[in-house]
């Protein structure tokens, strides 16, 4: 049984009428249902049901009389046979369809012992770095994907202190927790880098499975901290995850825009580097190497390389 009288909301893949939004942990109430995401050998795990051959997350209804965490645990174990696990609670999401709505809790688990696979709905279970092409719900669990990516990401560092702008670029507040919502109106400053050689190339590195994206490739990028223009969080951000050192007058920022609660710099560097130079670090960076416009756009449409939104060769050629 639920913990709602609501319409139970049916999955119709005909259907993309499916509005879906997220919410801080434990804002949202009327619990009617989990999803789990789990990692597994640092990868994602998914199930297969045993009626149809889509992949989703374990995860289902809230049963009468338990809480959202005791739901998970257990969907978890009859979905997947995990036996030794660590879970933890990330945020709330909605889903709203033509004819009904309802709220669940997402949580994250991290597999330490698969046991037998129980004789329930689940007739396997898959490992995938990113999702499974044929997802159960399409129009529903990418979207709180992304939202699990950002969690993992925040969590990384959520004692970091951002500088707050309003949608005009002027400094509003500091010493805002990166781990605390923003207020409504306020955005903090993320810089993207891409480092170009003299041969066109482009320096992209691996994401470490703990992160956010994991194991996907990407040009380097991040928030920048309390007391950082934007150019120093470029330099900062690439120090860090590679080890390099910038030159201020190799760079560029080619590219402003706004998404959600961040104002998005996009710089371009055009500097040579030896590979042999790069030090990876420990829980951001695993492997680096220098690709093409058009073999990062062929990772692009691999699910290989991190989905930055936009066509890379067209931006490219539009720089000139």
């Amino acid at each position: 049984m639920t913990n709602s009288s609501l319409p139970r909301i049916v999955h119709d893949p005909t259907c993309t009428e499916y509005e879906v939004e997220t919410a801080e942990l434990g804002s949202l109430g009327n619990y009617r249902f989990v999803v789990v995401f789990a990692r597994y050998m640092d990868k994602w795990l998914y199930c297969r049901m045993k009626d149809n051959d889509t992949y989703g997350n374990a995860g289902g209804h809230i049963e009468e009389g338990e809480t959202p965490l005791e739901a998970a645990k257990r969907e978890l174990y009859e979905e997947t046979g995990a036996l030794d696990f660590d879970i933890t609670p990330t945020f709330d999401y909605s889903v709203r369809s033509p004819t009904a709505y309802a709220t669940g809790q997402v949580f994250l688990a991290h597999i330490h012992k698969l046991g037998e696979l129980p004789d329930f709905e689940v007739a396997e279970v898959g490992l995938f770095e990113v999702y499974p092409e044929k997802l159960r719900f399409p129009h529903i669990l990418p979207i709180i994907y992304r939202r699990m990516q950002v969690w993992i990401n925040v969590q990384s560092a959520k004692d970091e202190l951002w500088d707050l702008y309003d949608a005009d670029r002027n400094l509003v507040g500091s010493a805002h927790r990166r781990g605390d919502p923003l207020p409504a109106g306020y955005y903090h400053l993320v810089v993207f880098i891409y480092l170009q050689n003299s041969m066109g190339e482009l320096l992209i590195t691996k994401r470490a499975p703990n992160k956010g994206d994991p194991n996907l490739w990407e040009t380097t990028g991040g928030s920048a901290v309390a007391g950082d223009d934007s150019l120093a969080a470029a330099i900062r951000e690439v120090k860090e995850e590679t080890g390099l050192d910038l030159l201020p007058e190799n760079g560029k920022c080619v590219l402003t825009y706004i998404v959600r609660d961040a104002i998005c710099d996009t710089w371009l560097f055009k500097q040579d580097f030896d590979l042999r130079d790069v030090v990876l670090q420990e829980n951001e960076t695993v492997d680096a190497k220098y690709a093409t416009i058009d073999e990062v756009c062929r990772m692009i449409e691999n699910g290989e390389f991190v989905n930055i939104g936009y066509d890379v060769k067209d931006f490219f050629e539009r720089l000139g």
